[in-house]
Order: C-alpha cells, then sequence, then structure tokens
C-alpha cells in the first residue's frame, strides 16, 4: 500500500517508461496456450490492481528488486513488499507485469512478459490494429524496452480515452492507476497525451468481445451465450439496473428498457450497429461490473456488437 511517505520525486509520466522492463522475464513464446479471455475480464483484472493502488516493482511479491528508484519504499533489503495476493503475487507490477496478468498470461520468467514480448516486437500471442478500433482490454506499447498500457474505455471515440498502467517507482503516482487522456491516433500509432508519447494499438490473440471467459475473476451476469461489447456504464448486484433489451437506433445500440419504472437507463453501448447487418435484439447482463450483451439466439444472431 502507498503512504504520502512513499511518493519520491515527481517526474512526468512519459520519462519513467524506460524502467518499466529492464529485468530479463518473458521469452517464452506462449502461441495458443492460453485460455481465451472475455475484455470485460481484462478489464476486471486490470482494475483489481488499481483498486488496490498496487505498488510498482520490478520483481515478484517477496523477490529482490533491481530497480534501484523503489528502493526508497522497499527499504535495505530491497524486495518486493507490496500488498499480497496469491492471485498476483507470482508476477511483476510493473507495466508489462500489469498487462501479463490483465491477459491472464502465465507470469513466466522473473514474473511476466516483457515490452519486447508484446507486438509489434513479437506476435507470438498479440498483433498491431488500428487505434480507432481500439476496444476495452486492448493494450498500447511504446518501444521494446519501455511503456505499456492497458486501454480501458473512450470517453470520445478517437479523441479521450481512460487507461490503466503501473508507471514507475519515481512517479507521484508509484502504483496502479487509471487516468484519462486526449490522443491522436495515425494508423497504428497513438499519441496519448498524458504519456507525451506516441504508442502501438495491439490486441491479445485469445481476446473475445462479451463477457467472462475465463482467465481470471469476474463477478455476476452468469454464463455468456454470445459475444457483444460492454456498455459504457457500469453496474453492480442491487444498484436498480434490470435486464433490458438492446436496439438499433441511429447506428448506435440504445437500451429499451423491460419496465421503464423499475429500471435505469443507460444508452450507447460502444459498438457500432446497423439494422439489417445481421443482429438481433439482446439482453444486458452486469459481468465483471460492466453491462455486457447476451444474444437470446446465438444460432440465429451475429455474435455481437462489433462482430
Amino acid at each position: 500500500m502507498h503512504t504520502a511517505s512513499l511518493r519520491v520525486a515527481a517526474i512526468a509520466p512519459f520519462l519513467l517508461a524506460a524502467a518499466c522492463s529492464a529485468g530479463p522475464g518473458g521469452g517464452e513464446d506462449l502461441g495458443q496456450s492460453s485460455a481465451p479471455i472475455s475484455t470485460s475480464t481484462i478489464v476486471s483484472r486490470g482494475m483489481e490492481w488499481v483498486n488496490a493502488d498496487l505498488h510498482y516493482c520490478q520483481a515478484a511479491r517477496g523477490e529482490v528488486d533491481y530497480d534501484s528508484s523503489c528502493w526508497a519504499w522497499e527499504g535495505p533489503s530491497h524486495r518486493c513488499d507490496r500488498e499480497s495476493n496469491a492471485a498476483w503475487n507470482a508476477y511483476r507490477s510493473d507495466c508489462s507485469g500489469f498487462v501479463t496478468y490483465a491477459w491472464g498470461l502465465p507470469a513466466v520468467g522473473d514474473g511476466g512478459y516483457v515490452t519486447g514480448d508484446f507486438a509489434p516486437f513479437s506476435n507470438s500471442f498479440s498483433h498491431t490494429i488500428d487505434g480507432i478500433d481500439l476496444q476495452p482490454g486492448d493494450a498500447l506499447n511504446k518501444t521494446s524496452n519501455e511503456h505499456i498500457i492497458l486501454f480501458k474505455e473512450w470517453t470520445n471515440k478517437g479523441h479521450t480515452a481512460v487507461f490503466m498502467e503501473e508507471p514507475g517507482c519515481s512517479s507521484s503516482i508509484p502504483y496502479a492507476h487509471e487516468f484519462t487522456s486526449d490522443v491522436s491516433i495515425s494508423g497504428t500509432e497513438v499519441y496519448v497525451s498524458y504519456e507525451g508519447a506516441t504508442f502501438y494499438a495491439i490486441r491479445f490473440d485469445q481476446a473475445t468481445s462479451g463477457g467472462s471467459t475465463g482467465g481470471g475473476s469476474s463477478s455476476g451476469g452468469g454464463s455468456s451465450s454470445g459475444g457483444g461489447g460492454a456498455a459504457p456504464d457500469a453496474c453492480s448486484k442491487g444498484q436498480g439496473f434490470c435486464t433490458a433489451t438492446l436496439q438499433c437506433d441511429n447506428g448506435h445500440w440504445i437500451v429499451r428498457q423491460d419496465d421503464p419504472n423499475a429500471c435505469t437507463t443507460v444508452e450507447d453501448v460502444e459498438e457500432p450497429c446497423s439494422v439489417g447487418g445481421g443482429y438481433c435484439t439482446a439482453t444486458l447482463q452486469c459481468d465483471g461490473g460492466h453491462w455486457v450483451p447476451r444474444v437470446d439466439d446465438p444460432a440465429a444472431c451475429t455474435s455481437g456488437p462489433g462482430a
């Protein structure tokens, strides 16, 4: 956990990247060995670290951390003594260890893959995409030995988005956190104003749209019977929302309430739609804190928005 005494001299976020993946880490060819994982689960796993303010260090918990910028909080032992959780103790809590964990990848090497193991520098388990196509759970990778961040959601598609990262011990926020930033896009390259740097937009090969399919904890919603992207509004049990139907309205998926007196309105699910495009009415269910479309008849429907 962090305290004010742990916050060492602040440096602009884009100057911290070089510390992210200096360790050996990674190096294994994952191929297709990892199980599919839903985009909502990826985001939920990332938020586990954000909600815990999980402190940055370039080592698994209890292991020696060779990043000297972290020694101010680690003490003379130079061991990563962050919050303990059996689910993530084996992972480095640096930028690439964070994405390794969020994507449900194994804690290979010294605690996870490093930035050079991710696209565009390696295509063993991820690939580049156009920046405008970024979806929750995708990532942005800078250079082969610098920084990688997780994409959470658009607030203004193509212009402003929410990201998650482990920023480095020299940061004024030396622990997992989310931030909102303006972006500018040119093909696969995305300039993130908050970072002051250009990244490549990338996607995990095993990521699936819609509800939980494995790779980590997820709450609510039941099992998925189809695809679809999460609605931008968060949800939770007992929050006053109810299951509703989605219909295509002017190019967007709009929730049509079954009982307006009993439901809270949720509008503008992120993925575009078109009348006659093969989609069908679906229901929304709460999965891992997000609204996820569940198709009523998978055999008769396209897999969901964005398919």
